[in-house]
């Protein structure tokens, strides 16, 4: 018995972005894919015609699981902006697992794509717009109207980000916590 086109999809999905986070979206090839998730080529061109479909559906659900984990960490603190600044670096963190983390799925994308017109850079391009975004409107939630916190704390995300594979969990990432509540404190005290 064959398993469902859902079931399949998902077990393409899986596999895919397990390779691509891990060893490189360019390093993994369609029959790699194949290989490892014991589904036929036809079933994944199927659900995935070509690689960059496959690739932004990886990134798509990325981008679903980190804005659910960080939407659940600030609606914790519905009414407090400043604690919801502070929330969002906490659940920032949260993603850092020294087992499994080889930087933001985004940055690393937006690394491996220079093409402006390739789905990867667009969606990396997206996703920090939106983060972007969100800390703006929290912190002018939180009193301060001018976007200089928003793209401070974008700043020092993005360096954690990159910091933690290079670095680990000691290096300059364990500085995140500390740097973003300083820079909190001072703009919005």
């Amino acid at each position: 018995m064959s398993a469902a086109p859902s079931s399949s999809r998902q077990r393409i999905l899986d596999v895919a972005s397990d390779l691509f986070y891990r060893e490189g979206i360019r390093a993994i090839s369609m029959d790699t894919i194949v290989e490892r998730s014991g589904l036929s080529k036809a079933t994944l061109y199927r659900h995935f015609p070509t690689k960059d479909e496959l690739i932004a559906a990886y990134l798509e659900a990325h981008d679903h699981h980190i804005w659910e984990h960080f939407d659940k960490a600030v609606a914790k603190h519905e009414g407090f902006p400043k604690a919801q600044l502070i929330a969002l670096i906490d659940a920032v963190i949260e993603l850092f697992k020294p087992e499994y983390y080889r930087g933001c799925p985004f940055l690393n994308a937006f690394a491996e794509f220079s093409d402006e017109n390739h789905p990867a850079h667009r969606m990396a391009l997206e996703y920090n717009r939106a983060l972007r975004m969100r800390l703006a409107h929290l912190s002018q939630k939180a009193g301060k109207m001018d976007e200089d916190l928003s793209d401070q704390l974008l700043l020092v995300i993005n360096g954690a980000y990159s910091s933690v594979p290079v670095l680990g969990l000691d290096g300059s990432a364990a500085q995140l916590k500390k740097i973003a509540t300083q820079m909190i404190n001072q703009y919005l005290d």
